[in-house]
C-alpha cells in the first residue's frame, strides 16, 4: 500500500532576512569603500527581519489573532502590533521613546525611502575638488550607510529582539525559541504518516 505523510512546517522569515543582510555587511566591509550597494540592502533587509521578528512573536504568543493580523492591524503598524505582544508579556519593560526601540523605530523612515523610491531633487552650487571631480550625490539616506551606523542598528535590533525572546519563552514553549534572537533554524518541520 502507498504511504503518505502529513508535513507540518514553519518557515522563520525574520531569520533568512537576517542572513541576507548580514552576508552583505560582510561584503560591505570587505571593500575598500564600504559600498552603498551592499550598505543599503543590508539594513533595508536587517529592518525586515525586525519586522518579520515582530510578526514571528505574534504568531507564537497569539495565533489566532494573527491569523488574520493585516486585518487586525490595519494603519496601526509595528506599534500596535509591539503594544499587543507586550500585553501579554507583563515582565517585558518596554519604552518607546527609549533606547534601544527609539532607534530602531528611526529606522522605520529609512525603510520608507527606500522601499517608497521617490525621486530627489535638489539645487546646490558644485565646487571643483582638488582632484578635478565637481560633485557627489547626496541622499537622505546618506547618514544611515556607513558600517558603523548599520552595525550599531543591527544591534539595537538584535539587543530588542532577544529581550522579547527571554520574555516569551515564559510564555510559550514555541521549539523556535530555544534560540537566541536570529540564531536559529530557518525553518522547522514534523511529520506523521499514514497508510493509503
Amino acid at each position: 500500500m502507498p504511504k503518505s505523510c502529513s508535513v507540518e512546517e514553519e518557515i522563520y522569515t525574520h531569520e533568512y532576512l537576517w542572513r541576507s543582510a548580514s552576508m552583505l555587511l560582510e561584503k560591505a566591509e570587505a571593500e575598500d569603500e564600504a559600498s552603498y550597494h551592499f550598505l543599503l540592502p543590508s539594513l533595508l533587509m536587517s529592518f525586515m527581519a525586525f519586522e518579520a521578528f515582530v510578526n514571528f512573536c505574534g504568531f507564537v504568543l497569539l495565533p489566532e489573532l494573527w491569523k488574520e493580523e493585516k486585518k487586525h492591524f490595519k494603519g496601526k503598524g509595528i506599534d500596535g502590533k509591539l503594544e499587543v505582544i507586550v500585553g501579554k508579556l507583563p515582565s517585558f519593560s518596554w519604552r518607546k521613546s527609549e533606547p534601544p526601540y527609539q532607534r530602531i523605530k528611526s529606522l522605520e523612515a529609512f525603510r520608507d525611502i527606500v522601499a517608497h523610491g521617490k525621486v530627489v531633487a535638489t539645487q546646490y552650487v558644485a565646487e571643483q575638488k582638488e582632484d578635478g571631480s565637481h560633485f557627489q550625490f547626496k541622499h537622505v539616506w546618506d547618514s544611515y550607510l556607513s558600517v558603523g551606523a548599520v552595525k550599531n542598528a543591527r544591534a539595537d535590533i538584535k539587543s530588542f529582539c532577544q529581550s522579547l525572546v527571554v520574555q516569551l519563552r515564559k510564555a510559550s514553549d514555541h521549539p523556535h525559541l530555544n534560540f537566541d534572537a536570529f540564531e536559529g533554524s530557518l525553518a522547522s518541520g514534523s511529520s506523521k504518516s499514514s497508510v493509503g
